[in-house]
């Protein structure tokens, strides 16, 4: 009897949580653009061990380094006038402003297959001793960058409307078709491109359900140069400020596995790029849910009242209870998980996520807030944080390899670097939710 009672306890709980989770409408859409994203990143995570023994550390970090320069290469081509869509109040031109993207995406793409066909062919043997240049998958990051630059814009314009459901399923696909990708191409035995390969398969095939939401919405059309210039000097603050600014933030996510090929070898990126990817699932799954969440609804508020301290606190309450327990277990059993999950080959990517979670934790809660930078137009305060992020990052590198000669030190360093400046940035984001904002 004490066991049906406890039992029933339970589920009036669970049943009472999930009641409360549906009737809060920041915890119903955070909820809703998780959910796909969790599915995504389970299987993710459930396929790692087979793809750690499909794939070779040096796949994985060939893998790390293109993704690196096509993530960092997509910040430009967009100007960063993706974060305006949700700005003007009429549809049409919303609209427009993808018109603009394209048009500067497909350009700006144009000019980096100009430079590396520059570079492979015509720089004489100054770029020989580059392998990834002279390899093939170099002519795939204008196509990876352009795919990326889509496919933001018409995420964006999803999230415009609030259409979380579709943003989550959208980022769910992109990364389910990748995992099949990559086991598929493992199976068949193309080892050494298939990771890269299937990345850029699934980036192109996921533009299809986004942009049928746009061309069906009836405001699909082809824009006028005349007006995207318009429009890009009325918008210009966001590739003035921000694109610095999120093309430091860019870099000095993206930047280990570049400055590794250089310092280190490709097998240590692939280990560095393992633990990294792991370490990154917690904040794949809840902190860009949360952070497009709390963006929204920090503008709402903002229009009504003014300031919007609680709506921050709430929400930095909320990362604190999830981000403790999740790092904290990490960064105690990393090295032990890593073993178990992908053999023990893998061990030293296991020590090295135990050194990544310091800087994590504080990603995980610094991340998402710093929307408010966007919202109350501080972007170039933010373009200047993040400036110094990166050249101080770049330098905790350097430091690591020249003083001890090894990839540990320099990922400790740039964790400690990075942990202090998500602190300024929290400090700095709190002071903004505490003052009077028009907008």
């Amino acid at each position: 009897m004490q066991t049906d009672t406890l039992t029933d306890q339970y589920q009036l709980m669970v049943k009472n949580f999930l009641h409360r989770l549906y009737s809060n409408p920041f915890l119903k859409n955070v909820s809703t653009l998780a959910l796909g994203t969790i599915i995504s990143q389970l299987l993710l995570f459930l396929s790692s061990p087979i793809l750690t023994r499909l794939f070779s550390a040096t796949d994985f970090g060939l893998l790390a380094l293109f993704n690196s320069i096509a993530v960092v290469s997509a910040i430009v081509t967009t100007g960063r006038f993706e974060f305006a869509i949700g700005l003007p109040e009429k549809n049409e031109k919303a609209s427009r402003i993808i018109g603009l993207i394209a048009m500067l995406s497909f350009s700006v793409s144009l000019l980096y297959l100009v430079i590396i066909f520059v570079l492979k062919n015509w720089a004489g043997q100054g770029f020989a001793h580059n392998q990834f240049l002279q390899s093939p998958i170099a002519y795939l990051v204008p196509v990876m960058t352009f795919a990326i630059a889509l496919f933001t814009a018409f995420q964006y314009w999803n999230q415009r409307f609030k259409a979380y459901k579709l943003v989550s399923s959208a980022n769910a696909f992109l990364v389910i078709l990748g995992v099949v990708l990559n086991i598929v191409f493992g199976l068949i035995g193309y080892k050494k491109y298939g990771l890269i390969f299937s990345l850029v398969l699934a980036q192109i095939i996921a533009i299809i359900p986004v942009f049928y939401n746009f061309y069906r919405s009836g405001y699909f059309h082809f824009s006028r140069p005349k007006g995207n210039v318009a429009l890009a000097r009325e918008y210009k603050d966001f590739p003035k400020y921000m694109l610095i600014s999120d093309l430091s933030l860019t870099t000095s996510q993206q930047i280990v596995p570049i400055l590794f090929t250089i310092l280190f070898n490709s097998a240590t990126v692939g280990l560095y790029s393992l633990a990294n990817r792991m370490l990154k699932v917690p904040s794949v799954v809840l902190t860009a849910s949360i952070g497009n969440v709390f963006r929204n609804d920090a503008i709402d508020v903002l229009r009504s009242t003014g300031n919007c301290r609680s709506l921050y606190l709430s929400t930095l309450k909320k990362l604190i209870f999830l981000a403790i327990p999740i790092y904290g277990f990490l960064a105690i059993f990393s090295p032990q998980l890593f073993i178990w999950l992908f053999g023990s080959s893998w061990l030293e990517s296991g020590y090295f996520a135990r050194i990544i979670c310091i800087s994590t934790i504080f990603d995980f809660l610094a991340v998402p807030l710093s929307a408010l930078f966007y919202v109350v137009h501080k972007q170039k305060l933010y373009m200047r944080i993040q400036f110094l992020n990166t050249v101080f990052g770049i330098l905790f590198i350097y430091a690591g390899h020249w003083l001890f000669g090894s990839a540990y030190w320099s990922i400790l360093f740039f964790s400690i670097n990075n942990a202090c400046f998500s602190l300024i940035s929290l400090s700095i984001t709190y002071n903004f939710s505490k003052q009077t904002h028009s907008i």
